[in-house]
């Protein structure tokens, strides 16, 4: 297995990120980092690779499903890992310092640095700093949307869903940044990733991609015509020296790193060496981890690929700021998240509600148990009893027949005495506990409120009120609907009785 050095951890970090899968889509291979995260330790358990040169999307997908399925990862994250060769890169200041207001702005200006339409592209970008007290600088990150797209196609063809896709060189600092950085903070450094068909030239300060350009020459180049194209690939690193300098971004830097899988080309070293103005070590990354038999096959026989990006990418994975996710995946997820949320919520109310349940069966399992006591004690009492409350109950209904005999038509009566001429009920409504609804027309809205007044003097209501009162044409005249609500003093009545 493949040991990563021992990094500070993210408080940030998230248990769930414990089985990760970084998938680097290259220019002719296919790269497959598979890591294991347990507590503060993380292991490449396997790398993955296989020529995809002239392979359809479908053969793609086969391939990295039998890859992926060839580990035991239970649900793994599955990452995507952007190259520099795949991006357009530019470092430009924002004049803000907030990041809401920075990110508007980017999306709105995004589209004049590329060939593309607003609609064609993916944005993010990495903060570099802040100077004036108000502006910001910035390294703006674009991606054509159809590339992520397709990568999301082969991806979920291969019967896995991408989880996040993130740029390598923003992982290889983030992974790598301590490891590398053997000068004082304010000094900056070339990191110079050779891989089998570009170089990722990458400037380094205070540990963060201050500057990025990919260079398309790589290590296959160099067995055609070594001569000729170590002369091309000097010309290129200028180049990107002087695009470097034009920016006026941080300093010159004074030291370049030059990364390689198993492949070390002395040569470039030495031309290095002679045509540029710096100190050029070798940095082999292989050497800060501990090589498998499987992993150490998979590197010797790809010797002329570099598997800085996606090993460093994947392991990176839950640190890193930059997302190029398209903004409807990004919502599809949000949203797959609140449902996994709602369904755990729904799954808890269900066992409290069995276990409130299961508690109120037993409570009722024991008053039965206990009522049935008590019925048991009843059983000797006579008969006499039984006849007595016969008798009693049946006392009880006559004199109660008795005292209301006659209460509904004395009440109908006094609404009768208390009716204006003017107004027409239309319906008289006793409902529950003893609340009286009368409606009806009037002629207009005095007459209303006259009938108000004088139901309140009866003594058989009380809080007379007017619910509502409505106008409307009846023929060629104004006429009032209205509801009144009142209350019956059934019991006042009934105790003035007896």
């Amino acid at each position: 297995m493949i040991k990563l050095p021992n990094l500070k951890l993210n408080p940030f970090w998230q248990p769930r990120y414990n089985e990760i899968v970084g998938i680097e889509f290259g220019h002719n291979i296919l790269k497959i980092s598979f890591l294991k995260s347990s507590n503060a330790k993380k292991e490449i358990i396997k790398l993955a690779s296989a020529n995809i040169a002239g392979l359809s999307d479908d053969n793609i997908s086969k391939i990295l499903n039998s890859s992926l399925y060839s580990v035991n990862f239970k649900k793994p994250i599955i990452v995507d890992v952007i190259t520099p060769n795949l991006t357009i890169t530019k470092n430009i200041e924002i004049p803000s310092t907030n990041p809401d207001e920075i990110r508007q702005i980017i999306n709105l200006q995004a589209a004049r640095h590329t060939p593309y339409s607003k609609d064609e592209i993916i944005v993010d970008y990495i903060e570099l700093g802040v100077y004036k007290q108000s502006y910001t600088k910035i390294l703006l990150i674009i991606v054509s949307k159809n590339i992520i797209k397709k990568h999301f196609e082969i991806i979920e063809k291969s019967g896995f869903n991408l989880d996040g896709v993130c740029f390598s060189p923003e992982g290889i600092v983030t992974l790598l940044g301590e490891e590398l950085s053997k000068t004082e903070d304010q000094q900056s450094y070339i990191l110079l990733n050779v891989d089998d068909a570009f170089t990722d030239f990458v400037i380094i300060f205070r540990n963060k991609p201050i500057f990025v350009r990919n260079i398309p020459l790589g290590s296959q180049i160099f067995l055609i015509d070594k001569e000729q194209n170590l002369g091309r690939f000097i010309e290129e690193i200028k180049k990107s020296l002087d695009a470097y300098q034009i920016e006026e971004i941080e300093k010159i830097p004074k030291q370049l790193l030059l990364v390689e899988g198993g492949l070390i080309l002395k040569e470039l070293q030495t031309l290095l060496s002679s045509n540029l103005p710096f100190s050029i070590n070798f940095f082999n990354y292989l050497k800060l981890f501990s090589l498998n038999a499987d992993v150490s096959k998979t590197i010797s026989t790809f010797n002329k690929v570099s598997f800085l990006n996606v090993i460093a990418t994947t392991a990176s994975f839950g640190k890193v700021k930059v997302n190029i996710l398209p903004e409807e995946i990004k919502l599809k997820k949000a949203f797959e998240e609140k449902s996994r949320e709602l369904i755990k919520s729904g799954i808890f109310l269900i066992l409290a509600f069995v276990l409130s349940f299961s508690v109120m069966i037993t409570k009722i399992y024991f008053k039965s148990i206990y009522l049935q006591k008590l019925k048991n004690l009843h059983l000797n009492v006579s008969s006499e009893a039984k006849k007595l409350e016969s008798d009693y109950t049946k006392v009880n209904f006559i004199r109660n027949y008795i005292t209301n005999r006659g209460y509904s038509l004395e009440v109908l009566a006094e609404i009768y005495n208390s009716l204006p001429q003017e107004v027409e009920l239309s319906g008289i409504r006793l409902e529950k506990e003893g609340r009286l609804v009368i409606q009806g027309t009037a002629d207009t809205m005095s007459t209303v409120f006259l009938f108000v007044d004088r139901l309140n003097k009866v003594k058989y209501f009380k809080e007379v009120r007017t619910k509502y009162t409505s106008k409307r044409k009846e023929g060629t005249s104004d006429v009032t609907d209205f509801e009144i609500n009142t209350q019956v003093k059934k019991e006042d009545i009934m105790k003035e009785k007896s």
